[in-house]
């Protein structure tokens, strides 16, 4: 149903189109070029994109600053919840201490995770995904 509701729309497109003649077309076309040279529309364009571009560098430098700091609030959340799982559960102390320290252990390595990323720049040479 969806494709022939689709064909029937370029059918009738197609068919007005043909009618209207090439003067409508050409004429539009006329006047986005003379949009697009226009030395305004230029400037704003490329003021947009140097603004777009120091939000860019902005938003990957705070996320580099604040990402160890989230990092290490999300473990310590982490390991709260996972203690407070085994007391409910009713977990022998001797598997607490174990999972205290392996929470611990976990907690050192994904620290050192954590400081370490968040180090790609963004800029003209470097696009965000890299």
């Amino acid at each position: 149903m969806k494709k022939f509701i689709f064909l029937a729309g370029l059918a009738i497109g197609f068919v007005i189109g043909s009618r209207a003649g090439r003067g409508p077309y050409e004429s539009l076309e006329r006047t986005a070029h003379r949009v697009a040279e226009d030395p305004e529309v230029q400037r704003r364009a490329t003021q947009a994109k140097e603004t777009a571009t120091k939000v860019a560098q902005d938003t990957a430098s705070t996320v580099k600053e604040k990402g160890p700091e989230v990092a290490s609030k999300a473990q310590e959340a982490v390991a709260g919840a996972a203690d407070s799982a085994k007391e409910r559960l009713g977990g022998s102390d001797d598997e607490g201490s174990d999972a205290s320290a392996d929470a611990s252990s976990l907690a050192a390595r994904s620290s050192d995770s954590a400081s370490a990323g968040g180090d790609a720049e963004v800029g003209e040479d470097r696009p965000l995904s890299s």
